[in-house]
């Protein structure tokens, strides 16, 4: 099967917390947790993007499977987040998931702190998801086309910091790759416990 195809079998299901206060809903081990648990499950690639507004499930399949996914989701949050605060979106066809992901990130342009912290989130996940042959690559090529639109704009917020981001990971090899995951997993377990 070609990469076009599995192209347009990418979906999503978008979650945002209408709850005030700003967190995470999934720390980053929960959130491997559901991307393996899903993985054996749906048995197609996953992709997660897990920001301070909600969450971004992203997989590629012929099939819909986004209310196995929602389900799924709210098993793993029930505890720490309430559901009723929870809003699902699901984009079934490559379009769909193309549009919502440029509008998020033209909405986050508005909030400069807020699009920093997304775009750098996204540079990181595209770095340690490079083995990925559909998502992240499809994703990527909409990631750049809604920068290139708001450079055209002169609407990027941060754009020297979102450069400087994009150079560095461009500059790691795959040693320094291992090392920093390493560094980044003990850093994350560390502040975990205190």
């Amino acid at each position: 099967m070609s990469l076009d195809s599995h192209i347009t079998d990418i979906k999503s299901v978008n979650i945002r917390s209408t709850n005030i206060k700003r967190r995470l809903l999934m720390s980053p081990i929960t959130v491997g947790n559901l991307t393996k648990y899903l993985q054996d499950h749906i048995g197609t690639e996953i992709l997660i993007i897990n920001t301070n507004v909600g969450m971004e499930i992203y997989y590629c399949a012929k099939n819909d499977h986004s209310h196995f996914i929602k389900e799924t989701t709210l098993l793993h949050t029930m505890k720490p987040i309430d559901a009723s605060k929870l809003r699902f979106k699901n984009s079934l066809t490559s379009e769909e998931v193309r549009k919502n992901f440029t509008e998020t990130i033209i909405t986050f342009a508005q909030y400069p702190q807020l699009f920093l912290a997304y775009a750098k989130k996204f540079i990181h996940l595209r770095n340690n998801n490079s083995q990925s042959k559909y998502i992240m690559p499809a994703l990527n090529s909409f990631f750049e086309d809604a920068m290139a639109f708001l450079a055209e704009t002169g609407k990027v917020p941060h754009y020297d910091k979102i450069q400087r981001a994009k150079n560095k990971s461009q500059k790691l090899d795959g040693n320094q790759k291992i090392i920093y995951n390493l560094i980044s997993e003990i850093l994350l377990k560390k502040h975990r416990k205190n």
